[in-house]
């Protein structure tokens, strides 16, 4: 299998993995519930009766056996981690530090990208000013008055521009690269499971073995 096909395994045994946990984290699915209708306490000559009211999922996994699913999941999920290891490290460059670094850069492209839309502006706010004077016999007096609100931006958005089309470049020539050796990079491991399908009939398949 090739680097992309190894993660698309990785994620797909973390999922499984997590699905059990909700399982086993549910009561509904690790107890067995009844109850007791001990009629003839009340009434001679009526039978008692125990029901069971348990509220299992529709799959019904035995706890042990799922507990035992789990880790086999995790001991594949171990060993193809390795696996995946080994392959990157014939690589010609980092691809963990690849993927984040493009990830910043993409993030800060974002940021770039809504300063060069920004533009400077003014506006007139009508009578929004108020101030005091003291009229003619001396008393305390308000007066209102324009205001002029002026918006500049501290940056040459040319610059701005340039510098996100060179992000831009940058991010995409890296994405390509990891795109390749995502396809061409191939990973020395062999799966013990079958991995296909939804989470419950692959662990329904993995229990029969």
């Amino acid at each position: 299998m090739n680097l992309k096909e190894a993660f698309q395994v990785q994620n797909k045994i973390s999922e499984l993995m997590s699905y059990i946990t909700n399982y086993l984290c549910d009561s509904n699915n690790v107890m067995t519930v009844t109850e007791k209708h001990l009629r003839s306490k009340s009434l001679k000559g009526q039978t008692d009766e125990t029901v069971d009211v348990s509220k299992k999922s529709a799959e019904n996994f035995n706890v042990e056996d799922l507990i035992k699913i789990w880790w086999d999941l995790l001991t594949e999920r171990e060993n193809i981690s390795q696996a995946i290891g080994k392959a990157k490290t014939k690589m010609d460059f980092n691809i963990d530090a690849a993927v984040d670094s493009n990830k910043h850069r993409r993030n800060f492209l974002a940021v770039l990208e809504r300063l060069a839309t920004k533009k400077s502006s003014h506006e007139l706010q009508k009578g929004e000013g108020k101030a005091y004077v003291f009229n003619n016999e001396g008393n305390q007096t308000a007066y209102y008055y324009d205001i002029d609100l002026i918006q500049t931006i501290d940056y040459d958005r040319n610059k701005i521009r340039g510098l996100a089309k060179k992000i831009y470049a940058d991010a995409e020539k890296v994405s390509t690269q990891i795109d390749e050796a995502m396809l061409n990079t191939q990973v020395d491991y062999v799966l013990k499971f079958d991995l296909s399908g939804e989470e419950v009939l692959i662990i329904e398949e993995m229990l029969e073995k």
